[in-house]
């Protein structure tokens, strides 16, 4: 399952996620899970990645980010998530997907003569 997660721009975006084994979270052998890439709305990269999730307790972890302001901003960001299953060893990969919306509707918008 895909998590759809809504947000405007300048907010600080927090990705969290959990890594099970027999039911339960586990930490696993191989580290922590990557954020491998962030695609942006305009379907580029943004850059910096992959980068490393923060541990917060057992087979729990988050990475935060800050979504640009600005128009160009508003759209969907599509995160990568790569992990190893604690009990296979076998490479992972989960997805989440950030509808980022303009604040009261319009954004901006200008007039030509």
């Amino acid at each position: 399952m895909t998590d759809i997660l809504s947000y405007q721009p300048g907010q600080t975006a927090t990705i969290v996620k959990q890594v099970f084994a027999d039911g339960y979270r586990s930490d696993g052998y191989l580290g922590a899970p990557i954020i491998a890439r962030i695609i942006l709305p305009g379907f580029t990269l943004a850059s910096g990645f992959p980068a490393t999730m923060t541990k917060l307790d057992t087979g729990l972890y988050t990475y935060s980010f800050v979504i640009p302001t600005g128009a160009v901003a508003v759209g969907l960001y599509i995160v990568d998530i790569y992990w190893y299953d604690p009990i296979t060893f076998a490479l992972q990969q989960d997805a989440v997907l950030l509808n980022v919306s303009a604040p009261y509707g319009i954004y901006s918008a200008t007039v030509k003569s």
